[in-house]
C-alpha cells in the first residue's frame, strides 16, 4: 500500500466584492454620519480638504497595503507586515495599538448608531449602544462568511442611498454658504484631519482578513484601491452638499447633520431614508471592526506574544472566538469611559501611527532580505507613495491633543513592557528591528572554509606573541599595526622623518616577534607602521581600509571590561566598526583543551565557530557547553540539547563533545567545569545598547578564571559601538580638517 499524504489547507470564502465591501463599509460609517459637523464646525468648508487628504495619505497607505498583503497573506493584518519587517517588538506595540484603533471605532460607531436610532425611536443612547454591540458579538461569533454576507447586503444599501444623498445635494447647496472657506487657518485644516481620520481605518481590516480572501494577489490590492476612492469620493461629495447647505452653527448643534439637509431635500422621507442609511453605516463599521480586529489577537496569539487562549478556535463555528468575545467586551467598556469626539480621536491616532509604520515596512522590505516576503503586487510609484503616507501622517500628530498622544505613549511602553516581560525569548519573530535593518535576520551559514583577515595591534613584546599566535591559527592573513603616537604638537611628516633617522629599539623587538608569524603555511603577512595623534584612530583606519574581519586586542587587567577612563582597548571595543577577538590572560605554552561556553546568539556561535579552527589547526580537543536552569521544561531541554548536539557535530574535528549542564548559576557552572591551563571562549553579550563595553558573564567569568580567556565579539552597525564610531569618524575627519587648514596657514 503506498504512503498517503496528509495536505492541510485553509478555506478562503471571501471574494472581491465581499472584501471591498468590508474596507468599504468600515470606512463609510459613524466617522461620515456623525463627524461632519464637528469637522465643520472646526474648520469650516475646508473641512472638505481634511476628508481629501485624509484620502491621499489612505490612497499611499493603501497602495502600500496591497503590497505588503500580496506579500504575505496571512491573518493579522498590518501586526502581521510590521512584526515581520521590524520584529517581535513592534509587533506587540502595533498588534495592540492597532487592536485598539479598531475597537475604539467599533465604539464610536455604536454610539453614531445609537445617535441616528434616536431620531427614530428616542431610546437611550447608551442602552441602544450596547444592546447593538451585544447582538453583533453573537454575529461575529458565528463565523466571517456569515459577517461577510451581512456586509455585502448593508454596503449595497449603503452607497444607493448616499449616492442619491450627493446628487440630490449638488442640485440646491447653496455656493454662498463656502464663504469664508478657510475661517480658522490652514491649522484647522490638519486638525481636522487629524480628528476623522478615524473614518479611513478599513484598510487595515482588509488586510487582517487576507488568509480568507480568494485569490489575494489579484483581489486584495483591487479590493484596498477600489475601497479607498470610492470612499473618499463619497466623503468628499457628502461634505460639499452638507458646507452648502447647513451653516457653521447648525452644523455645531446636531449630532445627525445629514438627518438635517435630508430633511431640508425631502423632508420626512428624507429623513426616514438617511437614518436608513446611518444606522446600516454604523452597524456596517461596528461589525466590520469587531470581524477584523478580533484577528489581532488571534495573530498575536499564534506568534507567542499573548497567552494561547486567544487562538482557541470554536468546536462548531471555527472562530477564534475567545478573541472576538474580548475585543467585544473592551469596546463596550471603551462607551463608558470616553465620549464620541475623544473615541474618534484616539482611533485616529493610533490609524496615523499604523499608517506610518506600514508605509515604512514597504521601504524596509524592498531593501532587506526577508524570505517570506514574495510580493505579487509592486508599487510602481515607490519609493514615492511611501514618501507621501509618512509625511503627511506625521505632520498630522502635533494636532491630536495630549489625551491622544498621552494615551498612545502609554499604550507604546506597554506594549514594549508586556513583550519584555512575556514575549522576549519565546514570540516570533526571533528577530528586532536592528537585525533587519543590518539585514542579519538569517545570517549566512559560518563555514570552515571561509577566509578570515585579522588584524593585530603590536604594541607590548609580551602580549605580542599570544595575538600573533592566535591571529595565525584563527584566520588567513595577518596584518600587524604598529602606531606612533606623534603629540599634537608635531607634524605627522616630521614625526615620519624623525623616525627613520633614529630607529626605536622597542619597534626593532616588535617587528622581530612579528617575522616568526605566520608559522602556518600559506598564511600570509603584512606589517604597517602608521603615525597618528590617535592610536585608537589608526587602529579603526587601518581595519576598513584593509577590510578586515577582526581586530585581536589583548585585555590583561580585568577591571578595564567595564568603562573606564580610556584605555586603547576600551576605545578600539567602544569605537571599532569590526568584529573584535578580546584575549584576557596568556595563553600556555600548548593549548591542549579548549572549552565554549554556548548559547545559540549571534557572539557565541561565531566563538564556536573560531573554537573549531583554532582546535582543527593545534589538535586540541573541543567541548561545548550549554547552561539551563533546572527547572527547564522538558519540551525546551529537549529542544536545546538538539540545537547544542548539532553545533557541536563536525567530523573534521579530533575531539568534539557536547556539554548540557543544569545549574542556577551559568558563571558557577561554567568555571567549576574549567581545568588549568583550559583557554575558555565566550561570546559576549547579545545586548545592542549596553553601559558595560563587556557583557556581564563574560566579565565575572573573566574575572573568576585564572586561565585565558577569549572573548568574541560580533560588530552590529546599530548598537552603542556603532554609534560610537559612527561619531569618531566624523570627530576625526573635522580634526584632520583643523589640523589641514592650520598647516596650510
Amino acid at each position: 500500500m503506498g504512503t498517503i499524504r496528509t495536505k492541510e489547507s485553509l478555506g478562503r470564502s471571501l471574494g472581491f466584492f465581499q472584501t471591498f465591501a468590508i474596507g468599504t463599509g468600515t470606512m463609510i460609517g459613524a466617522g461620515i454620519f456623525v463627524l461632519p459637523g464637528i469637522a465643520i464646525s472646526a474648520a469650516g468648508p475646508a473641512a472638505i480638504f481634511s476628508f481629501l487628504i485624509g484620502g491621499v495619505i489612505s490612497m499611499a497607505t493603501a497602495i502600500s497595503m496591497a503590497e505588503l498583503a500580496t506579500g504575505m497573506p496571512k491573518a493579522g493584518g498590518s501586526y502581521y507586515f510590521i512584526s515581520r519587517a521590524m520584529g517581535a517588538a513592534f509587533g506587540a506595540v502595533i498588534g495592540l495599538g492597532a487592536w485598539l484603533a479598531l475597537v475604539f471605532k467599533g465604539s464610536f460607531a455604536l454610539i453614531g448608531l445609537a445617535d441616528y436610532l434616536f431620531v427614530l425611536f428616542p431610546m437611550p443612547v447608551m442602552v441602544t449602544a450596547v444592546a447593538a454591540g451585544l447582538l453583533l458579538l453573537f454575529i461575529n461569533f458565528r463565523g466571517a462568511r456569515s459577517s461577510g454576507s451581512l456586509q455585502n447586503i448593508i454596503v449595497i444599501f449603503l452607497l444607493l442611498i448616499l449616492a442619491a444623498f450627493i446628487l440630490k445635494g449638488l442640485y440646491m447647496f447653496d455656493p454662498n454658504k463656502f464663504t469664508p472657506v478657510m475661517p480658522f487657518g490652514y491649522s484647522s485644516v490638519f486638525a481636522t484631519t487629524g480628528l476623522i481620520f478615524i473614518s479611513y481605518l478599513g484598510i487595515t481590516q482588509l488586510a487582517a482578513l487576507s488568509e480568507e480572501v480568494k485569490e489575494p494577489s489579484k483581489n486584495l490590492p483591487r479590493a484596498l484601491i477600489a475601497s479607498v476612492g470610492v470612499v473618499t469620493t463619497i466623503y468628499v461629495g457628502v461634505m460639499v452638499v452638507v458646507s452648502g447647505t447647513l451653516t457653521m452653527e447648525e452644523s455645531l448643534n446636531t449630532f445627525t447633520p445629514l438627518v438635517d439637509v435630508s430633511m431640508i431635500m425631502a423632508g420626512d422621507f428624507g429623513k426616514v431614508m438617511i437614518v436608513i442609511a446611518g444606522l446600516l453605516a454604523t452597524l456596517s463599521t461596528a461589525n466590520a471592526a469587531i470581524l477584523s480586529s478580533s484577528r489581532f489577537p488571534f495573530a498575536m496569539g499564534r506568534d507567542d506574544l499573548i497567552p494561547s487562549w486567544f487562538i482557541k478556535i470554536h468546536d462548531k463555528y471555527d472562530t477564534p472566538y475567545n478573541a472576538i468575545i474580548a475585543t467585544g467586551f473592551v469596546m463596550l467598556l471603551l462607551l463608558l469611559l470616553f465620549n464620541v469626539e475623544q473615541l474618534a480621536k484616539l482611533g485616529s491616532t493610533f490609524n496615523i501611527m499604523i499608517f506610518i509604520l506600514i508605509n515604512a515596512s514597504v521601504i524596509i522590505l524592498r531593501y532587506r532580505s526577508l524570505e517570506e516576503y514574495n510580493p505579487v503586487f509592486h508599487d510602481p510609484f515607490f519609493p514615492f507613495t511611501q514618501i507621501i503616507g509618512i509625511v503627511f501622517s506625521i505632520a498630522l500628530l502635533p494636532y491630536m491633543g495630549m489625551l491622544s498622544l498621552g494615551f498612545s505613549v502609554f499604550v507604546i511602553i506597554l506594549g514594549l513592557l508586556w513583550y519584555n516581560f512575556y514575549g522576549k525569548g519565546k514570540a516570533f519573530p526571533k528577530y528586532d528591528i536592528f537585525d533587519v535593518l543590518e539585514d542579519n535576520i538569517h545570517p549566512a551559514p559560518l563555514k570552515n572554509s571561509s577566509t578570515i583577515k585579522i588584524l593585530v595591534p603590536i604594541a607590548n613584546p609580551r602580549h605580542e606573541t599570544d595575538l600573533l599566535y592566535l591571529a595565525d591559527h584563527l584566520g588567513d592573513e595577518i596584518i600587524g599595526l604598529k602606531v606612533i603616537k606623534v603629540p599634537q604638537q608635531t607634524s605627522l611628516n616630521a614625526a615620519r622623518q624623525s623616525f627613520h633617522s633614529k630607529k626605536i629599539a622597542i619597534d626593532s623587538i616588535l617587528r622581530d616577534k612579528f617575522e616568526q608569524f605566520p608559522a602556518i603555511v600559506g598564511h600570509e603577512r603584512e606589517y604597517i607602521v602608521a603615525f597618528d595623534h590617535s592610536v585608537t584612530n589608526s587602529i579603526i583606519e587601518q581595519a576598513e581600509a584593509k577590510k578586515v574581519d577582526f581586530i585581536i586586542i589583548g585585555w590583561h587587567e580585568v577591571s578595564r571590561f567595564h568603562p573606564s577612563i580610556g584605555t586603547v582597548a576600551d576605545k578600539v571595543l567602544s569605537s571599532a566598526n569590526n568584529n573584535i577577538i578580546v584575549l584576557n590572560g596568556y595563553l600556555p605554552d600548548k593549548i591542549g583543551r579548549i572549552v565554549v561556553a554556548y548559547n545559540g546568539k549571534d557572539n557565541s556561535a561565531y566563538g564556536l565557530y573560531l573554537a573549531k579552527r583554532l582546535s582543527k589547526s593545534t589538535g586540541a580537543s573541543l567541548h561545548v557547553v550549554r547552561v539551563i536552569k533546572p527547572d527547564t521544561n522538558e519540551d525546551t531541554k529537549g529542544s536545546v540539547l538538539s540545537d547544542l548536539t548539532e553545533a557541536a557535530s563536525d567530523n573534521s574535528l579530533f575531539e568534539i563533545t557536547p556539554h548540557l549542564i543544569e545549574s542556577i548559576s551559568a558563571e558557577n557552572a561554567i568555571l567549576a567545569f574549567l581545568h588549568e591551563g583550559d583557554l575558555l571562549i565566550i561570546g559576549d553579550s547579545n545586548k545592542r545598547f549596553k553601559f558595560s563595553l563587556i557583557g556581564n558573564l563574560p566579565y565575572v567569568l573573566a574575572k573568576g578564571y585564572k586561565g585565558p580567556v577569549l572573548i568574541i565579539k560580533k560588530h552590529k552597525p546599530f548598537s552603542s559601538e556603532g554609534l560610537n564610531n559612527i561619531l569618531l569618524k566624523n570627530v576625526n575627519r573635522f580634526k584632520r580638517y583643523l589640523r589641514k587648514k592650520k598647516e596650510g596657514l
